[in-house]
């Protein structure tokens, strides 16, 4: 037995490792506090489980592409919270960063986000990983400061980093032009 435990080391232990640290396992949200915003975005509105909002997503990179308008980012709106709310009932915008001049037909809409303070996390991290770390960390964030989370965040995803901004404040956080 102790002949094969490097090859296992080798075989399983060390790829598997090397696998989770790639997919960000080991990685530490950075929380900082911080003006963020003036973003322009299109998106759609979605209604239901978080987890079908790539669909959502899809549909608006489609129409950006049938109308030729560049777009950034990947952008979420989380508009209620998935604790305190049904799955059916679950809102949120979704969409991609655009240019402020961008001229948009139906049926995508555009919205922005003003300059506002928010505590800021982002995480380089795969997907399934990254949304975990990131709330737990604005979670921490909101019980050390005896408050709670406020909605909406927003979810910005590019070049596998995601960032999510919690306003500081009760002020409208969305504004469309």
């Amino acid at each position: 037995m102790k002949k094969q435990l490097p090859i296992i080391f080798i075989a399983f232990i060390l790829p598997i490792t090397a696998m989770l640290w790639w997919w960000g396992l080991f990685s530490t949200p950075k929380l900082q506090i911080e003006q963020a915003g003036d973003y322009h975005y299109a998106y759609l509105e979605a209604q239901g489980v978080y987890s079908k909002l790539g669909e959502t997503l899809a549909e608006v990179k489609q129409e950006l592409d049938r109308q030729g308008i560049s777009h950034g980012a990947e952008v979420t709106l989380v508009m209620t919270d998935p604790r305190k709310t049904k799955p059916a009932d679950l809102l949120a915008r979704t969409g991609y960063m655009i240019p402020a001049d961008a001229k948009l037909q139906s049926p995508l809409k555009s919205a922005t986000i003003p300059k506002r303070e928010v505590v800021a996390v982002s995480i380089k991290a795969h997907p399934l990983l990254a949304y975990g770390k990131t709330y737990g960390a604005l979670l921490d964030y909101t019980n050390q400061h005896h408050s709670s989370l406020q909605l909406p965040t927003l979810e910005i995803f590019e070049n596998s980093v995601l960032r999510v901004e919690m306003p500081l404040s009760h002020e409208p956080q969305d504004a469309s032009p």
